[in-house]
């Protein structure tokens, strides 16, 4: 999925031995996330919170590719 437009920090959600983590990027530090699998959001920093712009699959393959995101 190409970033929605103002798309400032990306969020991945994933498991790990039954506990929930995440974490929050700036978008050009994405390709931290390769590797490890789960659920992308775009996010838009505004002030001190973020608002949520969309979300995929992600299956840990990077470069992401059109084909890989739903």
């Amino acid at each position: 999925m190409k970033p929605p437009r103002h798309t400032t920090h990306a969020k991945l959600v994933t498991k790990y031995e039954g506990t929930t983590r995440n974490s929050i990027v700036r978008l050009k530090d994405m390709d931290c996330f390769s590797g490890v699998s789960g659920v992308v959001t775009y996010l838009k920093q505004e002030h001190k919170k973020f608002k949520e712009l969309g979300s995929f699959e992600f299956d840990g393959v990077w470069p992401i590719e059109e084909d890989n995101a739903s």
